[in-house]
């Protein structure tokens, strides 16, 4: 057989989009045969599956999203003209199995019968390879005229057989134009009655044909299957106790760390780059407790439009009774959320912010548990330790008490709020972190001497507030004076200037960051206006007193009593409204929210993973957004949303709803 090495494609493909076109089959496909012609995917596909997206009844799937709100904006007409440009203009994005496996989401639409599963796994060669998987009972013609289509696509790019065994077929196709030289990738194809298989990697179709054809056990499948790992079980069984017998989902698992790691040896990037390697930190710092994470996602169940159940596995040993996991070792030990009562909006935040969410966090284990993880980031023992012994005693620093003048007077409960101004533009959005001190003054104290200290700072009073705000940095110290300090003979003064470098030579995530102590709370805002609305308190209503809050959090505490961790509500259309103003524009590279960054990697297929950075001359957008109907004619497709989330024995269980009452969308075309 000729070899052929799977080609290192870009990122996306492997990564971010496996999940988006697993779901975006999911949905788009039709029609459901009274008999499965293979036993569930989670029987079929390996343990070493890393990630696994299955739907078992699509065209149910499909008639719900259909009546959804987010089935309801697709099916818009307002929306058509964008869709088919970014469908003519950006095929990868708008159809990533095309650019994959070479078969697109309308021809799976055309043959899928019955369950539809896309499986990432790891073979013993340690690289990824994926795995379509369709249910096509009955229709052996539209498959026969699919699989022909596909095999023309590939002769057409170039693609010459391998040899292969009945009933799978493979090619060879050679890199796209433009893409750089590298291996041909492979696409196998596998059909037998009922079963259409493709993937990229002709030994694991080989496999997985086999294993469907071969005499089912006792128990059908194969042994060593994804659906015997205890992490798969545990969140098979958690997050389906609750699920509607009738609702149609859609189930996903993914095993973070193993995926992570052979997603870097089959991707490498395309730049090799010199640093730590995050993974392996990770593991030897006790993350991978977490063994693994899924969850549902389902439409149109009552009242709800969208609800998800998600878990995350990370089980405590038997003999710890502790409410959640008690048994995370050393940097993992700073993911302690323990759960908590009264877990409601302050009264305090602006009533009308787009988004808000509250979390107990264990801060002062977290901070316990940050030094050996930042050493080894930094590759330097003890660089931690430095850092926070730098900012007491350097001269020329802060000189402030870290641990027990800051530290030790927070409390466990953080709130981050957000929301955007007039005229929507790249710097529109704001956010506020809200952090619950016990002891404001000695806090205040601290952070009016380590603020001050620095002469990019000025302070002010706003309500009887007292505020800080930072002014945009100057490019630097002056060399004279580092310079100075390098040529010292004193060690200690070394050490000092060379921490003050280390805390100095990072632009800070917010250039207008401002900071007050006030109800209780260390606030730190984005920008100073949102901070003053906080600390002037002229809205006219709370978020607690919101209608649509008090719905949401009736649901979440309907489907998840007792106390929480998390809790979280947002207004759909406040939050997105920027990201999608920008696209209008021609802007969204510019946007600097999770918002407009989702909504480029959504329709661009943007990744930034190659480690080139962004600058002026790379903000630019590359689908054309002109044709979008203004927001204020589709907000009506926005609901109102929530999740919240428990500790547990098992790990970290959360429940999101999505409520929506807009009206009913257009007759799919």
């Amino acid at each position: 057989m000729p070899e052929c090495r799977v080609q290192r494609r870009s990122p996306p493909r492997a990564g971010i989009a496996v999940g988006f076109v697993a779901v975006a089959v999911a949905w788009w496909a039709g029609g459901v045969c009274a008999g499965a012609s293979f036993p569930p995917s989670e029987t079929l596909l390996p343990a070493t599956t890393r990630v696994w997206v299955s739907a078992a009844d699509p065209q149910g799937l499909k008639e719900r999203f259909e009546r959804s709100a987010l089935g309801g904006l697709l099916h818009d007409p307002l929306m058509s003209t964008f869709l088919d440009d970014l469908r003519t203009r950006n095929k990868p994005s708008a159809d990533p199995l095309r650019g994959s496996l070479e078969i697109t989401a309308g021809e799976v639409e055309k043959v899928a019968a019955g369950e539809i599963a896309l499986g990432v796994v790891e073979r013993p060669d340690g690289l990824l390879a994926t795995l379509l998987l369709v249910d096509t009972s009955g229709r052996a013609a539209a498959t026969a005229a699919i699989v022909e289509a596909v095999r023309a696509r590939i002769v057409a790019k170039g693609g010459t057989p391998l040899t292969s065994q009945a009933p799978v077929e493979a090619f060879a196709v050679p890199a796209a134009a433009g893409a750089g030289e590298g291996p041909p990738r492979q696409v196998a194809i596998g059909v037998t009655p009922g079963v259409l298989l493709v993937g990229d990697r002709l030994d694991a179709v080989a496999e997985l044909a086999a294993t469907i054809a071969a005499p089912p056990g006792t128990g059908g499948g194969r042994a060593a299957a994804l659906a015997s790992l205890p992490a798969f079980t545990a969140v098979a069984a958690r997050c389906g106790r609750d699920v509607p017998a009738a609702a149609p989902t859609v189930r996903w698992f993914v095993d973070p760390l193993a995926y992570l790691a052979a997603d870097r040896r089959t991707f490498p990037p395309k730049k090799p780059r010199k640093g730590p390697d995050f993974i392996a930190i990770l593991r030897r710092q006790g993350f991978d407790a977490v063994t693994g994470a899924g969850g549902c996602v389902f439409f149109g169940e009552g009242a709800v439009d969208l609800r998800h159940n998600t878990l995350i596995h990370a089980p405590r040993p038997p003999a710890r009774q502790a409410d959640g996991p008690d048994h995370l070792q050393k940097a993992a030990r700073m993911l302690r959320f323990p759960n908590a009562a009264g877990m409601a909006p302050a009264t305090w935040l602006p009533g009308s912010s787009a988004s808000w969410l509250a979390l107990e966090w264990d801060i002062a284990t977290a901070f316990a548990a940050m030094p050996p993880l930042v050493d080894e980031i930094v590759g330097e023992q003890g660089v931690f330790e430095d850092v926070i012994a730098s900012l007491e005693e350097d001269p020329d620093g802060p000189q402030i008490d870290v641990r027990d003048g800051l530290v030790k007077h927070l409390g466990t409960r953080c709130m981050v709020a957000s929301d955007h101004v007039t005229p929507v533009d790249a710097d529109c959005e704001r956010m506020l972190v809200a952090i619950e001190t016990s002891d404001p003054a000695a806090v205040a104290a601290v952070l009016k001497k380590g603020l001050t200290s620095e002469g990019e700072v000025r302070e002010g009073v706003v309500g009887g507030h007292v505020i800080w705000e930072t002014v945009r940095p100057a490019a630097g110290r002056p060399a004279a004076a580092a310079g100075a300090a390098d040529d010292a003979d004193d060690a200690g003064q070394r050490r000092r200037a060379r921490q003050r470098d280390r805390r100095e030579s990072d632009d800070t995530v917010w250039p207008n960051l401002s900071v007050a102590v006030a109800h209780g709370h260390v606030l730190l805002a984005s920008h100073r206006d949102f901070l003053e609305r906080v600390l002037l308190d002229d809205d006219a209503s709370e978020i607690v007193e919101d209608g649509d809050y008090r719905a949401v959090a009736d649901e979440l505490h309907r489907l998840l009593g007792g106390d929480w961790s998390l809790n979280s509500f947002s207004r759909s259309a406040r939050e997105i409204r920027p990201a999608y103003e920008l696209l209008r524009a021609g802007r969204l590279a510019e946007s600097k929210g999770l918002a407009g960054t989702l909504l480029r990697r959504i329709v661009e297929g943007a990744d930034e993973r190659d480690g080139s950075p962004r600058g002026p001359a790379d903000v630019r957008q590359k689908v054309d957004g002109s044709s979008l109907p203004e927001f204020d004619r589709i907000a009506q497709y926005f609901g109102v949303n929530g999740v919240s989330m428990q500790s547990t024995p098992d790990g970290w269980y959360l429940v999101g709803v999505g409520l929506w009452n807009g009206p009913s969308p257009p007759a799919a075309k």
